[in-house]
């Protein structure tokens, strides 16, 4: 028979007289409190962790290059872009405040100069430089007023002035639209609204003319009026 269990279940006399066979050692560490959470990861997640490397990767598109002005592909520089010409002289589509505007915007961002040693900036003296540069390298213009081309004291005079063709008798008119139109041309931008109908009411307005005596003789005789021939094309639209 069976050895007959006296002391009361629980004491420590009562685990020391049980059988082998029903005796279980106690534990070391006590049982968690709250079951174990089951990992997220499935198994097929984890194949694909694992052959991730030996998938393909996605080709990234990526920004394209910009594409250049045609013009950069066409001349070294922007001195060099050759704009068109009536009767041998440059017309010009901007009046002297579109001008005035766009050269002072070039003086109040003191972009570096392009084409030049990537140090100088556009100051005074530095555009009145370029002006200069581009009257020898495109030719002399016959002034009225005794006019000798363009000069610092008068890129500063044309500056100051105001109204539609203030300034209009000044060779940094001229010269200043001279040095826009190319780097409009050079960096490509597209013409406003403005030039293409002082472009289309010049050329109408000239047809028809041989000489720019012609043209000259239909200049307005205002005080605001330009005073020498390079200008006349802006003074025929007005």
């Amino acid at each position: 028979m069976p050895k007959q269990i006296k002391m009361p279940p629980g004491s420590p006399q009562y685990l020391k007289d049980l059988p082998n066979n029903l005796r279980v050692e106690p534990r070391s560490e006590p049982y968690p409190k709250s079951k174990p959470k089951k990992s997220s990861t499935s198994k097929s997640s984890t194949a694909d962790k694992e052959n991730a490397d030996a998938a393909p990767k996605p080709k990234s598109r990526g920004t394209k290059p910009k594409k250049l002005p045609e013009a950069q592909s066409q001349y070294p520089d922007w001195r060099a872009i050759s704009l068109d010409e009536t009767l041998g002289e440059i017309p010009c589509y901007d009046n002297a405040a579109a001008v005035r505007r766009k050269l002072k915007k070039l003086l109040a961002d003191k972009d570096l100069i392009p084409c030049s040693d990537g140090k100088k900036r556009w100051t005074q003296a530095a555009m009145n430089a370029e002006m200069e540069q581009l009257e020898r390298q495109d030719g002399a213009v016959e002034y009225n007023r005794n006019s000798n081309g363009p000069t610092v004291r008068t890129l500063a005079a044309f500056l100051k002035k105001s109204g539609n063709m203030g300034g209009g008798d000044s060779p940094s008119y001229y010269w200043g639209y001279v040095l826009c139109e190319k780097l409009r041309v050079w960096e490509g931008a597209k013409k406003t609204k403005a030039r293409v109908e002082a472009e289309v009411s010049y050329q109408e307005a000239s047809s028809g003319h041989d000489t720019l005596a012609d043209l000259d003789a239909r200049k307005p005789n205002t005080k605001s009026a330009p005073l020498h021939r390079k200008s006349s094309a802006y003074a025929i639209h007005t």
